[in-house]
């Protein structure tokens, strides 16, 4: 069976032209488009944000017992979306508070993309994963999900239309605001989704800042690892990531702070009570939501406070940029060598930060050993990324058996995949070095 998919597309710039690469795994070949003689000239980017709010009741999405309707909105949910362009290629990034996207608005997310000169496989699409957003998966919303699209998908050009010369710095915060949430017993078994604050989590902030030529600051990106599940109920509303944003929009009046999900599939925020539960003490659930929110935009700020690594470009402000989307198979948990699944991977180069992103909820274990294993590289790991959910659970926690082992539908192998993945991805796209446009 094979391990991965039947083709690779990457798409960036070799030295002063725009190459496409075909990767064909079936036939190991090897073929390379004649390049134009489009020049990379200074970075520009262009941003857009837009209010996706609900107007009326609607189901949501993220938990499975919830079966009525949204009787409200306790915050506003949002889609961002950025565009990076040096002349010979761009790349977009876009944010959405919602738990997934689907097949049909990745895809309409993309050929949005394609219309601004965007190539598929340069554009990222990450989900807050906000259990307290709309379902947009399925016929639950008919009302809503032509508003949505039309919204998400009007990003790319509104980004587009924004375009200004910037320049990028990048650095790490870290926060603890979150804990594992599969706690063992005596026998080393996972007995429930409850706090384990003697497991991993992933504690890393990676910031990535937009900056004006003259330092203004434009846009803060930042990425943290946990589910955003502080609450449920039957109100619309971000979770963490909303008060998070608004904390750094306080801090940078007039910059647009991007949130993205990282590997944070066995991790939830740390409300616990003394019950060895998940509770809340003192305060109620959107006041808890405040404060977790408000404790990673901390985090954000306390990490700015260091001015940032500046990320690289030439003397004339080139900055290179690249992008690999590839839909990969992976093996069956239970039929391994009969059965497998299709996944969307994918890496995007800004300069020298390489974004991973993959389908699927990742465990945060996946996203450390990436980084581990990619240490001289400054990398960035994502879950929630593409289209669609599922688990993807390390092989070392299959023993402990649990909720994310139990409901997952991917082998233990799929871990080694992921990482092979990641560093394949960073090896194409760094590959050129500074001659990658």
């Amino acid at each position: 069976m094979a391990t991965r998919g039947r083709s690779i597309i990457v798409a960036h710039n070799i030295a002063v032209s725009l190459a496409v690469i075909t990767l064909i795994w079936a036939t190991a070949g090897l073929t390379f488009a004649q390049p134009d003689a489009a020049s990379p000239g200074p970075l520009k980017v262009g941003l857009a944000d837009v209010d996706i709010t609900p107007e009326g009741s609607v189901y949501m999405a993220g938990f499975a017992a919830r079966k009525e309707p949204s009787e409200g909105v306790y915050a506003p949910i949002h889609a961002s979306c950025a565009v990076f362009d040096n002349t010979a290629t761009r790349i977009a990034i876009v944010a959405i508070d919602v738990c997934k996207i689907g097949i049909p608005q990745m895809e309409k997310i993309r050929a949005a993309a394609q219309e601004v000169g965007i190539p598929p496989q340069h554009v990222m699409i990450n989900a807050s994963h906000t259990h307290c957003g709309p379902t947009i998966i399925g016929s639950k919303n008919p009302d809503y999900l032509p508003v949505f699209e039309e919204k998400v998908t009007g990003l790319l050009a509104g980004a587009v239309a924004d375009m200004q010369e910037a320049t990028l710095d990048y650095t790490v915060g870290s926060c603890t605001m979150a804990v594992n949430r599969r706690q063992l017993n005596a026998e080393g078994r996972c007995i429930g989704m409850r706090p384990e604050p003697r497991k991993q989590i992933d504690p890393d902030v990676p910031i990535l800042r937009v900056l004006s030529p003259d330092g203004e600051v434009r846009a803060v990106f930042f990425g943290y690892a946990c589910h955003p599940t502080t609450m449920g109920g039957q109100e619309v509303g971000p979770d963490y990531p909303g008060p998070a944003r608004e904390w750094i929009a306080a801090a940078y009046p007039g910059a647009l702070p991007i949130f993205l999900q990282g590997c944070g599939g066995d991790i939830k925020p740390r409300y616990c009570a003394p019950t060895g539960r998940f509770g809340y003490v003192l305060i109620e659930p959107k006041e808890t939501v405040k404060e977790l929110g408000h404790e990673l935009g901390r985090a954000v700020i306390t990490a700015l406070v260091v001015p940032p690594q500046a990320v690289p470009a030439d003397g004339s402000g080139k900055v290179a940029l690249g992008g690999i989307t590839e839909l990969i198979e992976v093996p069956d948990k239970k039929e391994p060598e009969t059965k497998s699944h299709e996944i969307y991977n994918g890496a995007w180069r800004i300069g020298d930060v390489y974004i991973f992103g993959s389908q699927c909820e990742l465990c945060s274990a996946i996203g450390l050993r990436i980084k581990r294993e990619l240490a001289d590289e400054r990398v960035w790991t994502c879950g929630y990324t593409h289209w669609g959910g599922g688990y993807i659970v390390d092989a070392a926690q299959f023993p402990e058996a649990g909720y994310e082992v139990n409901i997952s539908v991917c082998a233990p192998e799929t871990e080694d995949i992921l990482v092979g993945n990641a560093a394949r991805y960073v090896e194409e796209t760094h590959g050129h070095g500074e001659n990658l446009y």
